[in-house]
């Protein structure tokens, strides 16, 4: 049957200095700061918004991300699906490994490989 996708959620990508993300993303491409990640030494990372609910996210230099199992959460796009119990039996169904992960506040979010290693973030919503 397949996982019902319902949109795009994000798209990570890394840039090496901040500047370079409120250069291109804010200035050129004129896109909103998204007031709930304001930007932190700590946590070097800029969320923009593209409307929709959709976004693009910026982390800043090495900075990495990884789920429980080590997954390296670096370049990937996110999925909104609308079952996140129905995409899991539907992973498992195929054999596909995946690592999942609950974020306060976001819910439960599994993280799956395609076939050529591209990192897919799936998560209900």
């Amino acid at each position: 049957m397949g996982i019902k996708v319902t949109g795009l959620q994000h798209a990570n990508v890394r840039l090496q200095t901040v500047e370079q993300a409120r250069d291109f993303y804010g200035r050129v491409l004129g896109l909103e700061q998204d007031p709930t990640m304001p930007w932190s030494d700590e946590r070097r990372l800029i969320w923009w918004n593209l409307g929709e609910g959709a976004q693009i996210h910026t982390p800043i230099g090495e900075r990495v991300n990884a789920t429980p199992s080590g997954r390296q959460i670096g370049s990937h796009f996110a999925l909104a699906v609308d079952s996140i119990a129905e995409a899991k039996r539907t992973l498992d169904a195929e054999g596909l490994r995946y690592d999942e992960q609950t974020i306060p506040g976001r819910g439960l979010q599994l993280f799956v490989n395609d076939p050529a290693g591209n990192l897919v973030e799936l998560f209900e919503g």
